[in-house]
């Protein structure tokens, strides 16, 4: 009996499958690199998507978080201020601080929360009107614009002071 042509066929056989083992591991790793570059990529949006969801979120908690540092804020120049927050306290939103974030250059309210050129920031009565203080419209940031590929918007409720009527921002980022 000769076994010799046996063994030469497992072997053919091993170095095939380590082959093929190897030839797709490669293709794999080029696939997702090419993958992470590819703007049309569902990798590429997903990582797209949650940075401006994050942004969004961050800028929202941001604002409702904190009264700001320093509290008094809205009399100081942009410089001199550390943290935007527009509460009263921890449970109701300043009128006077909303009003106040109408009157800030929008590159300040974009390097306070980080969000870059591409955000919007408005409060509505549960209505749905737009909430005026001192009869303006608190608005900040720029047009939403919904052609974008990628929209996040953050809804968060919260009491106005004085008053105790509830309102609602509406914290949009986009790219």
């Amino acid at each position: 009996m000769n076994r010799k042509g046996q063994i030469f066929t497992i072997d053919l056989l091993i170095a095939l499958f380590i082959f093929l083992l190897l030839f797709t591991t490669v293709l794999l790793f080029l696939y997702s690199n090419a993958d992470i570059n590819n703007s049309y990529s569902s990798y590429y949006s997903q990582i797209t998507s949650d940075y401006i969801n994050n942004l969004a979120v961050q800028g929202a908690n941001s604002l409702l978080g904190s009264q700001g540092y320093p509290t008094n804020w809205p009399s100081l120049s942009c410089s001199q201020i550390k943290q935007l927050g527009l509460m009263h306290n921890s449970l109701e939103a300043s009128s006077n601080k909303l009003y106040a974030l109408t009157t800030l250059p929008v590159s300040c309210i974009s390097s306070m929360l980080k969000a870059g050129d591409s955000f919007n920031i408005t409060f509505y009565y549960l209505n749905g009107s737009m909430l005026k203080v001192n009869g303006n419209p608190i608005t900040a940031g720029f047009s939403i614009d919904y052609s974008s590929s990628y929209v996040a918007s953050i809804q968060r409720f919260v009491v106005l002071s004085p008053g105790n009527e509830i309102i609602r921002l509406s914290y949009t980022e986009w790219s």
